[in-house]
Parts: C-alpha cells; sequence; structure tokens
C-alpha cells in the first residue's frame, strides 16, 4: 500500500517512524517546504495523490478547508483520506470530496512512532475493505479503538492532548527537584525512571486491581504519601485536573463548530 503525506510534521514522521520496517508499504509526501527525510518529495499535491493509495491529512486544522479545496477536482477514486485533524468530523471533509469518498478520522499521538499510541478509529464506510485494512495498521502503533465520532472530543482531550498534560505534571515534579541541586540529566533520568516503574507496576497488576486499590497499596496510614493525598483531595486537585481535560474537550468543540 502506498501512502502519501500532505504536510510532514511531527504526526506525520511519528507514523512513519512507527511504519517504516513493514513490508509492502511506501512512503512520499508533499509539503511547502522540503524536509530532511529519506521518502520521496513531491511539490505537487496532485502528483501525490496520484502515487497515493492512502492520503493523510497532516495539517493544522485551520489549514484543513484549503487542502480539501485542492483535493476536490483531483482523481481520489479508489483512494482513502485519513484525518487526523482535531475538531474537524468527517461531514466537514464529506461537504468538499462527497460522501463517496472514503473517508477515515483518526486521533493518535506521537506515541505512534514508538507503537504505544492510542488511536480513536472512526469511518464514513465501516464496510469498506481498505477502511479496515487502515485500522488494523493503526493496531501495529498501539492500540486502535473504533469510536463514534460523538466521543472524539473527550477523547482528543485524554489521549490526543493526554500526554502533554502528563509531561506538564512530570515538569512540576522537576521544578520541585531542582532543589537537590542535582545535573538537569540526572533529573531527566530519575523522572523517567518514575514514570516507567509506575507504568510497570500498573501495567502488571492493573487486571486485578481498580487505581484506587493500587494507590492504597503505596499508602501507608499517617505516611508521607497519606500525607500528600490528603492535601490532593482536600484541594480538590482532581476536579482541577478534570478541568484541564474539560478545557481541551470544549476547545475541540469549538473548532468542530468553526469547520460546519
Amino acid at each position: 500500500m502506498k501512502h502519501g503525506f500532505i504536510g510532514f510534521g511531527n504526526l506525520a514522521n511519528a507514523v512513519y517512524e512507527g511504519l517504516k520496517e513493514e513490508q509492502d508499504i511506501e512512503f512520499a509526501y508533499c509539503d511547502i517546504i522540503r524536509k530532511e527525510v529519506t521518502i520521496p518529495f513531491h511539490d505537487r499535491m496532485d502528483d501525490l495523490v496520484s502515487f497515493a493509495d492512502v492520503i493523510w491529512l497532516m495539517v493544522k486544522p485551520q489549514d484543513l478547508p484549503t487542502i480539501l479545496e485542492g483535493l476536490r477536482p483531483l482523481d481520489r477514486i479508489g483512494k482513502a483520506i485519513v484525518s487526523p485533524a482535531a475538531g474537524k468530523d468527517i461531514a466537514s471533509i464529506e461537504r468538499y470530496l462527497g460522501k463517496e469518498q472514503l473517508i477515515v478520522r483518526i486521533m493518535p499521538n506521537l506515541a505512534m512512532a514508538y507503537r504505544k499510541s492510542v488511536t480513536a478509529f472512526a469511518t464514513n464506510q465501516p464496510k469498506n475493505e481498505k477502511g479496515m485494512e487502515i485500522f488494523n495498521l493503526l493496531g501495529k502503533l498501539g492500540k486502535a479503538v473504533p469510536l463514534e465520532e460523538s466521543g472524539f472530543d473527550l477523547f482528543t482531550a485524554i489521549f490526543g492532548s493526554g500526554p502533554a498534560f502528563i509531561l506538564s505534571f512530570i515538569q512540576t515534579f522537576k521544578d520541585k527537584m531542582q532543589e537537590f541541586n542535582l545535573p538537569e540529566p540526572l533529573l531527566d533520568e530519575l523522572l523517567l525512571e518514575l514514570t516507567e516503574g509506575t507504568a510497570l507496576y500498573f501495567g502488571q497488576i492493573q487486571k486485578g486491581y481498580t487505581i484506587e486499590q493500587l494507590i492504597q497499596n503505596i499508602t501507608s496510614k499517617g505516611g508521607t504519601t497519606q500525607a500528600g493525598l490528603d492535601y490532593f483531595r482536600t484541594h480538590e486537585i482532581g476536579k482541577q485536573l478534570e478541568g484541564i481535560v474539560d478545557a481541551a474537550r470544549e476547545r475541540s468543540k469549538e473548532m468542530s463548530k468553526q469547520g460546519k
């Protein structure tokens, strides 16, 4: 299968890195500026469309209408359109390309590069064989989840934006760790061990315990963890974190309305 990226930013590169070792896949891209990558470059979108079986719309949501206008007159028979554009639903793409066009909407994150993305999947042609091939391919980049489009705003906030939120929480730890007067690289290594160890702890025994039970396993009554958790709950930090997710979800909804 031949894959063509319209735009080659961080996400396109993550898809490429995650799939480049797969057999029988070819890549090419089209962008305003030629990038320092090894895959073939096309400076004309019609040339890329002629090459590709699957066309990935790897542009910012606000730039999507311009790209779709360019795609509208091109021969797209038998091709699939894949869009990860936040807040842009399938119907908004159909208005440019028609309902007969196979459209796959996804919401991944940059962990695709390491085959660890959680990716939402929706399509306007659920029985289309090529669409299912794309779903299976996404499964090689992590966990692919069929999802109604009504859930995409929340999914975007948690899994699309989530890595940035988690890293911001880790950054808070790092800022506090400056009191150790240790080298920056060592602080990063320590935080990496903390996060990897926590993820491993969760991954190894999560099937038998709830998250609350796992927290209790770490917590001694009257101890340091208990003191921190009491502060967490007294100050309703959890609700503040929910507010971060809600703000991202509302922005996704706003972007969707702007595209209608």
